[in-house]
């Protein structure tokens, strides 16, 4: 299976000037990402069959910090607004970690577009109160399961990792979002919500909140993985969200049996 080659553009949103990459034909897969930890091999095997669009959340991974401040629903209101600029239209929204919680409040602010929910390691829901502070090395110790998993940030800058935790602290990424808590019943898309079992950044409970409160929700538990799931298990994580962007309501198994996978 040939790779897709991914085009790169820019939008200019709300002072900001995003950074995107698309490629692929089909139904559209907006994704919030960071690249903290480099390009996805999700975005890859999900432009085989989609036309994928990779939007860098203002603030993460390489892309300027700017003056991002408000809070997640302000950071959310901007990725609606440059998705609705470069995909107008309906897609599917993907999110991994800290922009999983933009994706979350993206869905509730402009549901309209949005036809399925994708969250990855989502950490709006009962955070650990440390898991966006330490050293480079800390947090490498909580995001992975095993330190051989650790992939090398680009061009080795642990600045990259900093300045994303710094801008998941100001914008209280770090704290449980009792707003977006008390919301999720509104969310009526389908919505899928992946954990790998090791996850160290939020408790164990956060999944059966997400399963409870989200209607139309299931719940996919990636074992043998901690917070970055697609450095430790690429292939489970691409079988799950690829399978459910496809099926949705008939995802492998039904939500009222309540059994997770894969």
């Amino acid at each position: 299976m040939s790779e897709q080659e991914f085009t790169e553009g820019y939008v200019d949103v709300d002072g900001f000037r995003i950074r995107h990459r698309q490629a692929g034909q089909g139904e559209t897969v907006v994704i919030l990402d960071s690249s903290v930890w480099g390009w996805s091999p999700l975005n890859d095997a999900l432009a085989q069959s989609y036309r994928v669009i990779v939007f860098e959340v203002p603030g993460m991974g390489s892309s300027s910090p700017n003056s991002t401040s408000g809070s997640v629903k302000d950071l959310a209101n901007t990725m609606a607004q440059a998705a609705a600029a470069v995909a107008p239209g309906s897609f599917t929204l993907i999110g991994t970690s800290f922009a999983s919680n933009v994706a979350l409040w993206q869905v509730l602010l402009t549901p309209d577009p949005i036809e399925a929910l994708v969250l990855i390691s989502p950490t709006a829901i009962k955070p650990v109160s440390d898991s966006s502070s330490g050293t480079p090395e800390e947090s490498k110790a909580r995001l992975f399961t095993h330190p051989e998993n650790v992939p090398e940030l680009p061009l080795g800058d642990p600045a990259i990792l900093t300045k994303e935790q710094a801008l998941a602290l100001r914008l209280g990424g770090a704290t449980h979002d009792n707003e977006v808590e008390g919301k999720l019943g509104d969310i009526r898309c389908a919505t899928l919500i992946v954990f790998g079992l090791a996850d160290k950044t939020v408790e164990s409970a956060a999944a059966a909140i997400y399963r409870e409160k989200i209607p139309n929700s299931n719940v996919s538990i990636v074992y043998d993985a901690g917070h970055v799931i697609v450095a430790e298990r690429p292939e489970a994580l691409i079988d799950a969200v690829s399978d459910y962007v496809e099926r949705r309501e008939t995802f492998i198994v039904g939500r009222q049996r309540r059994i997770i996978n894969p």
